[in-house]
């Protein structure tokens, strides 16, 4: 990949200046060596974060990369981030390097409201790279009274990790070709649960691909368009989406 010259990245910071902030790790914890959730500390009462907004991290001289906080909270001026290390990567060698008292160059959260509050179905499909978001979106569902299921497609290294229990998906080993396992795993709803389920808001995060082929399995047993919320976070070969 070609390197960005840094006069780039000093650019988006002078651009997003209001909306730079300097944060500092306050708690790392492991779910595996694979899976790690970072707390993070800093001033930002007035902003209002939204499940699904993303935040971007200065992960060095050149590159930003966004991330999605699993839990946020203006007030007390903390938010969480539920990173997948998946090594190799500017941002991956970044976060696996950070440790308690860092300091860290943020843009504040931005993009849209994906939770769809009218209504009470809501179905996560995703990957690595999406159980942040989805811990975010399982507060307000369960706030609201709601009901959730969903499936997660894990590669061998993070299949165990241990938070997967506490989100309550059901998990999926990742295969070459991408959500077959999870597509199966449609087929193992009964039918009068679906019939409630396919009228709700479903949530399609992670791998681009995997994305692709969900998304046209839920149109052929009934899911309206409207009702499918998309975001790619990764395609292979593809640095940094």
């Amino acid at each position: 990949m070609a390197r960005v010259p840094e006069w780039v990245a000093n650019a988006m910071e002078s651009i997003f200046s209001g909306q730079i902030r300097r944060v500092v790790v306050s708690e790392i914890s492991y779910e595996n060596p694979y899976i790690a959730k970072l707390t993070f500390k800093g001033s930002f009462e007035n902003v209002k974060f939204k499940a699904g907004q993303a935040i971007s991290i200065r992960v060095n001289e050149t590159n930003f990369r966004n991330y999605t906080p699993s839990y946020w909270d203006s007030e007390n001026g903390v938010f969480e981030v539920i990173f997948h290390l998946h090594g190799g990567g500017p941002g991956s060698n970044y976060i696996s390097q950070l440790q308690v008292n860092d300091a860290v160059t943020i843009v504040l959260p931005r993009g849209f409201d994906i939770y769809r509050a009218e209504h009470k179905y809501h179905f996560l499909f995703g990957d690595e790279t999406s159980i942040g978001l989805f811990e975010s979106l399982q507060h307000l569902i369960e706030e609201n009274n709601q009901e959730y299921i969903g499936v997660l497609e894990l590669n061998r290294e993070t299949l165990n990790f241990a938070g997967k229990g506490t989100l309550g998906l059901e998990v999926v080993n990742s295969s070459v070709d991408k959500a077959q396992k999870a597509i199966a795993f449609l087929d193992k709803i009964p039918e009068r649960v679906w019939e409630l389920w396919k009228d709700g808001a479903f949530y399609l995060m992670g791998n681009g691909r995997s994305i692709q082929k969900f998304r046209n399995a839920l149109k052929e047993r009934g899911v309206k368009v409207r009702n499918i919320k998309t975001q790619p976070y990764w395609i292979e070969g593809k640095c940094g989406l």
